[in-house]
C-alpha cells in the first residue's frame, strides 16, 4: 500500500502526465488559438498553471515564499505573452521546471512530514498533501481546458462512436478516429 507521501507524489506526477500529454504536439498557431468569445488562449493556461504552481511550491517549500508578482516568469512578462515559438517553449520549458521542483522536494520530505502544515499564498496553512491535491487538481483542470481549446482549434469534437447531443446541438459529423480504433 502506498503511504500518502508517495500517494502524493503519484497523484501530482500522474496529473502533470495528462497536462504534458495535452500539449505533446501542441502548435504556435494553436496555442494562440482563442474561440469566439472566450479571452485564454492555451499560451495563456499554461503560463498560469505554471505561476501558479511556482507559487504553490514556493510557500510550501521556500523560507522566504515568492507571491505571483515575485515569480520569475518566462522573460519577465506576468500580464502579457510573446506570440512566438521560442515563448511557447519558454513557457513549456517553465511549466516542466515547476514539476519538477515539486517532485524533487516531496522526494526529498519525510514521510511524516506529508500533513504538516505549510504557509499557502493567502496567509493561511494546509496539509502539505492538501496542497499537492490542490496542484494536481489545478493541473488536470487546465489539462481538460487545454483539451477542449484544441479539438475546437483542431476541427475536432469527439472520437468514432461518440456522437452526442449536447446544448441541442448535434456533434453528428464532426468526430475524429482515434489511431487506436481499428475496423476490427
Amino acid at each position: 500500500m502506498l503511504s500518502r507521501l508517495r500517494l502524493a507524489q503519484h497523484l501530482l506526477d500522474q496529473s502533470f502526465k495528462v497536462l504534458s500529454d495535452n500539449i505533446a504536439t501542441l502548435r504556435l498557431q494553436e496555442a494562440l488559438f482563442i474561440p469566439p468569445g472566450g479571452y485564454r488562449s492555451i499560451l495563456g493556461l499554461l503560463k498560469h498553471t505554471a505561476g501558479w504552481s511556482h507559487v504553490y511550491h514556493s510557500y510550501a517549500f521556500e523560507p522566504q515564499p515568492s507571491h505571483w508578482r515575485e515569480t520569475d516568469w518566462p522573460r519577465g512578462l506576468r500580464d502579457t505573452i510573446n506570440p512566438t515559438q521560442d515563448y511557447l517553449d519558454e513557457v513549456i520549458a517553465w511549466l516542466r521546471l515547476s514539476h519538477e521542483e515539486w517532485m524533487a522536494s516531496l522526494r526529498a520530505t519525510p514521510a511524516d512530514a506529508i500533513e504538516e502544515l505549510r504557509p499557502v499564498h493567502w496567509r493561511a496553512k494546509a496539509p502539505l498533501f492538501e496542497i499537492v491535491v490542490l496542484i494536481a487538481n489545478h493541473h488536470t483542470y487546465h489539462a481538460g481546458e487545454i483539451n477542449y481549446l484544441l479539438s475546437m482549434a483542431r476541427g475536432e469534437a469527439w472520437e468514432e462512436g461518440e456522437e452526442v447531443e449536447e446544448n441541442h446541438i448535434s456533434t453528428l459529423g464532426h468526430r475524429v478516429r482515434p489511431p487506436w480504433l481499428t475496423s476490427d
